[in-house]
């Protein structure tokens, strides 16, 4: 294979035995003490899993139990519950959200569920870090137990949507410097969403970069009528500049970045089947032309906002007995 390519793979495998399921788990990690063990429904366990060693992305699903203890390596492994129940480290998890698994030993468990995992090159996050920190690059350390929400959870699922279909579209040699691009939007996408700091700092390190300042300005802003001229006054660089520096972190521009921020946020609360009106929604997300709201809207997620209200205030009606 050409030097200037890689090997994407995918494997899926689907089985009912349990010895089986516990020998593609103790395959995928790390793992001290695993068990896994049927529940109440006839077991099943399915697992696919698509990249190349820099960047990949697993899908996994039982009916049964899977529990032991994980120990991180050269990879930082985030994973998020999208059915069922887990706990990390004691933590019970919340669906949708994604966490950490740290370095050295820690207890998981998995109930009959549906996760998703994405694991990351280690060297990439801590040199992303670094850029991103103003620090030399060194190990890291992740805030322990925290739950992101708000912008920067979106933030993490932005670059989630905008990497996985290229990662799931194509199997085979790939471009390297692609691979290496992906991994590096991976990487930021993470370090958005959740705080972190060298090992041995003991503490949260404030963002020193101009292109952090940017991020957080953003982040800061997301229901406000701001320009990019704003965004690069707060940063203290030139227009050009922050677009380059966006570019190269997160492979788009500033205002994309935040219009993909703003609607998935509107997503969440229209889903959530509480929201008063699409006008709301639009409005504090900072979308006020309520038409392009709308627009963009169904070009990202194939709906229209007003559809999605009302399927989510119907399924949270009260049945009449």
């Amino acid at each position: 294979m050409d030097e200037a390519t890689v090997e994407r793979t995918r494997t899926v495998e689907q089985t009912r035995d349990i010895a089986h399921a516990r020998e593609l788990v103790a395959r995928a990690y790390r793992t001290h003490g695993l068990q896994v063990t049927a529940g109440e429904e006839p077991f099943s366990f399915e697992e696919t899993v698509t990249g190349t060693e820099l960047l990949s992305l697993e899908s996994t699903k039982s009916t049964g139990t899977v529990r032991g203890e994980v120990e991180g390596d050269g990879e930082v492994i985030v994973a998020w519950l999208k059915s069922g129940r887990g706990t990390v480290d004691g933590d019970e998890l919340l669906v949708g959200r994604p966490v950490i698994y740290r370095e050295g030993r820690q207890s998981f468990r998995w109930d009959d569920f549906a996760e998703d995992v994405m694991r990351i090159d280690r060297d990439t996050v801590e040199r992303v870090a670094a850029e991103r920190g103003g620090w030399n690059q060194a190990p890291l350390e992740f805030k322990p137990h925290h739950v992101p929400e708000g912008a920067p959870l979106a933030a993490w699922w932005l670059i989630v949507r905008s990497i996985a279909g290229e990662i799931l579209g194509s199997v085979g040699p790939v471009s390297a410097e692609r691979e290496r691009e992906l991994t590096r939007y991976a990487a930021a996408g993470l370090l958005t969403a959740v705080p972190h700091w060298p090992v041995g700092q003991g503490r949260e390190a404030p963002a020193r970069t101009r292109l952090a300042k940017a991020e957080a300005f953003l982040l800061d802003h997301v229901p406000d009528r701001i320009t990019i001229d704003d965004v690069a006054a707060a940063a203290g660089l030139s227009v050009r500049g922050l677009q380059g520096a966006f570019q190269r972190v997160h492979g788009t521009s500033p205002l994309t970045y935040l219009k993909g921020i703003r609607l998935l946020l509107a997503r969440e609360q229209l889903e959530s089947g509480s929201a008063g009106s699409v006008a709301a929604v639009a409005r504090s997300v900072g979308m006020h032309h309520l038409s392009r709201f709308a627009s963009a809207y169904r070009s990202e997620f194939g709906q229209l906002p007003g559809e999605v209200l009302r399927e989510a205030s119907t399924d949270r009606t009260p049945v009449e007995r």
